[in-house]
């Protein structure tokens, strides 16, 4: 019988690969490669090429040394010259389970240095100041040159910094200053010519946003004349829909904002962590005023805020996207973020959890209340690793902001090990991604004794309110919560126990990111209340859970990578298009804009608008006797078209507010009480809220507004009843 053929010395998963190993490589050092290739820092993959595929990495003649597997590996790939290095660091660094966090921990360390692998170059951010002829004005020109990557492997090996930054010398000069300065010194007098000499200081930080993104010279030309074409377009046009070519494409977004622009805002960042006193702070401030705004991003906490500053003795007036209520002698406004007011100027506003601006489908609000808010005085909050987004925004608006820092009193502190939930505690805070698993790890918790508090993102802020009072005054010892108590509520939370580290961002399962895990975990030990904050995983979690938790918090949040501010249309935008184009469905109207606003700038992009141009494209069917203008106002109305009930409703309504003026009874006062299963009681409440949504937006046409509030108002009870009650929620019918 023929023997089986011998093992391949080396193995790999493209055979063909064994020619380009390096003559005199020994098996066992190449098994040493494969099993840390998951750390390695000289291991590649296709993520680490704009091209991002296997081919690439095989067009270099990098060596495969595993496949890409189910659950999201990539592939991992060598190249030759670098299997030496990867040998020495092994030498210098064995595999073991530090291996990883202190290589990351250095990596970071080279980030912090203005090192960067981009691709198989290792480049350096260098920042050199050019001075301007214009008194003096000083611009940091921020540019990145590649660097040799022999100190930048030995620092991976050997941890020594200081023989590092004497490896790199003195930072390279910029290759075009003479030429750059030349270039901005014409600018500047071009805009001196224009006789605007009080506006020509807002000139200087619009100039420095773009010094301060290293790009090519060509292109760090073409910026820089964009810049002072817009800010000559501010000065000579306050007129945002002069151009509608400049308008779609959004190069003078901010100073479509003439209020806020001829304010001469004073803007003040206030920085920090959860719990560091930030928003305190800020409250402070807008209760010594006598016109101020608070701009909230839920309406959870634009209720609070209110409450906040009445319990102070400051009239304050609440306004969200289904009420206004009055105060008397109102001396602030509490709003969320999408209704703030750009037309009418206050003395202070403040702008909460600004890291939102990141947020794919809400971030436009933060741009539009950051560029428009006409506040003499505005403060934003925000968590640090936000700034510098928020700072290149107020640059194009020709403002500069200062920054005030705030430390978390105490520290949050990992725990050694998962809890089991058999081991939970007074002050504990579980958190889950799903309202299913929020009720099913609240009866489970409930069956060991603990009375429990629950908040999810379908539950109204009334009622999510009551639960987090109830878990404040003890009423209740355990809170089990999805990541909705990452945002503002103050609780006196201990402990902060992940039920996973995973969640569904509505695509597909994916691992938390490390601003959620920050953002989470740093709702734990509340100053004041608790002498310190823990946090871990549950010992019920996924095998892998304690791990990843381990890998995130000690890793700082960061912006998204060549992040543009997202904007949304509003009626001028529609409008113009309409008029120039020649359009009469708002579906069309919606998708010129987004198709221009591809060719924008450096600093903007469209919001997503996917569910708006859902309803738009059913307006325009169901409901086309009503204006444009109409139209455009029920497409931005709160309706989740993944609710198909909800949406058959809205649809109705808007259909027989076309036909006969008026949108009819809403048929669900009678469909549902507060005796009803909990699924149902939350789909009334929707429908509650989107319709007094409506009745704000057209007088007139709906009404009902006391039934409706009525209804509201017990099915906030009901609600409430069954999540106190000690029957099961999770397994019953609609969870």
């Amino acid at each position: 019988m023929k023997s089986p053929a011998p093992a391949p010395l080396f193995p790999l998963p493209q055979p063909r690969h064994a020619a380009r190993l390096p003559a005199g490589l020994k098996p066992e050092d190449w098994q040493r490669i494969r099993q840390a290739a998951h750390a390695l820092p000289q291991v590649l993959t296709p993520d680490d090429l704009e091209d991002g595929s296997d081919e690439a990495l095989e067009r270099l003649g990098a060596i495969q040394i595993g496949k890409a597997a189910a659950g999201g590996r990539p592939s991992r790939w060598i190249l030759p010259q670098h299997i030496a290095v990867a040998l020495a660091q092994l030498d210098a660094t064995p595999l073991s389970n530090t291996l990883r966090p202190q290589l990351q921990q250095r990596m970071q360390q080279l980030e912090s240095l203005g090192l960067q692998r981009e691709g198989l170059l290792f480049t350096r951010l260098c920042v050199q100041p050019l001075t301007l002829a214009h008194e003096g004005w000083r611009i940091e020109l921020a540019h990145r040159v590649p660097v040799d990557e022999a100190p930048i492997w030995a620092f991976v090996r050997d941890g020594d910094l200081a023989a590092l930054r004497k490896a790199l010398g003195q930072a390279p000069a910029y290759s075009h200053p003479a030429e750059l300065t030349l270039h901005l010194n014409h600018l500047v007098a071009r805009s001196e010519a224009m006789g605007h000499p009080s506006l020509l200081p807002s000139l200087l930080p619009r100039l420095q946003a773009e010094c301060s993104v290293p790009m090519p010279f060509a292109d760090l030309k073409a910026a820089l004349t964009r810049a002072q074409d817009r800010w000559e377009n501010a000065v000579n046009e306050q007129d945002r829909l002069a151009s509608l070519g400049r308008e779609l494409a959004f190069r003078g977004y901010p100073d479509s904002f003439d209020v806020a622009r001829q304010l001469g805002r004073r803007v003040t960042l206030f920085l920090g962590p959860p719990n560091s006193g930030k928003t305190h702070a800020a409250f402070e401030r807008l209760a010594q005023v006598q016109n101020g705004a608070y701009l909230a991003p839920l309406r959870l906490l634009a209720l609070e805020g209110r409450d906040r500053l009445a319990g102070r003795g400051v009239p304050c007036s609440l306004l969200t996207g289904e009420e206004r209520v009055p105060a008397e002698n109102a001396r602030v406004v509490s709003s969320t973020i999408e209704m703030a007011n750009t037309r009418e100027p206050v003395d202070v506003a403040v702008i909460d959890e600004a890291q939102m601006l990141f947020d794919d489908s809400r971030g436009w609000a933060w741009t539009q209340a950051i560029c428009g808010v006409p506040a003499r005085e505005l403060i934003i909050i925000a968590s640090a690793y936000a700034a510098p987004a928020i700072e290149r925004l107020l640059a194009l608006c020709g403002e500069r902001a200062e920054r005030r820092l705030f430390e978390r009193k105490q520290q949050v502190q990992l725990m050694p090990a998962p809890v089991p939930m058999t081991h939970l505690q007074p002050g504990d805070a579980v958190v889950a991604f799903s309202r299913r698993d929020v009720l099913m790890l609240r009866d489970q918790i409930a069956q060991d004794g603990h009375r429990v508090s629950v908040i999810y993102g379908a539950l109204p802020p009334e009622v999510r309110r009551r639960e987090a009072e109830r878990f404040a005054v003890g009423a209740s010892d355990v809170l089990v919560a999805t990541d909705a108590i990452g945002m503002g509520l103050n609780l006196p939370i201990r402990r902060v126990l992940f039920s996973t580290l995973e969640k569904f961002d509505g695509v597909g399962d994916r691992k938390l990111s490390v601003s959620e895990v920050h953002q989470i975990a740093g709702r734990a030990g509340r100053y004041g209340l608790h002498d310190e904050g823990f946090v871990s995983v549950l010992k019920e979690s996924e095998a892998s859970a304690m791990k990843i938790l381990r890998e995130l918090l000690p890793k700082e949040p960061r912006a998204p990578r060549d992040f543009k501010a997202p904007v949304a249309p509003n009626w001028g935008h529609v409008s113009t298009i309409a008029e120039r184009m020649d359009v009469k469905k708002l579906y069309a109207v919606l998708s010129i804009f987004m198709q221009q606003l591809r060719l924008d700038d450096a600093h903007f992009a469209v919001a997503e608008l996917e569910q708006m141009l859902e309803l738009a494209e059913m307006l325009d069917r169901h409901a086309a006797g009503l204006s444009l203008q109409e139209r455009f106002r029920y497409a931005q109305a709160p309706v989740d078209s993944r609710l198909p009930q909800l949406l058959e409703q809205f649809q109705g309504w808007a259909e027989r507010h076309a036909r006969t003026g008026q949108a009819g009874a809403p048929e669900f006062l009678d469909d549902v009480d507060q005796h009803a299963r909990l699924d149902r009681m939350e789909q009334a409440l929707r429908m509650c809220t989107l319709w007094l949504w409506l009745d704000l937006r057209f007088p007139g046409v709906y009404g009902h507004v006391d039934e409706v509030l009525d209804l509201r108002g017990r099915l906030n009870d009901g609600i409430e009843r069954q999540l106190k009650g000690k029957r099961p929620l999770w397994q019953r019918r609609g969870r």
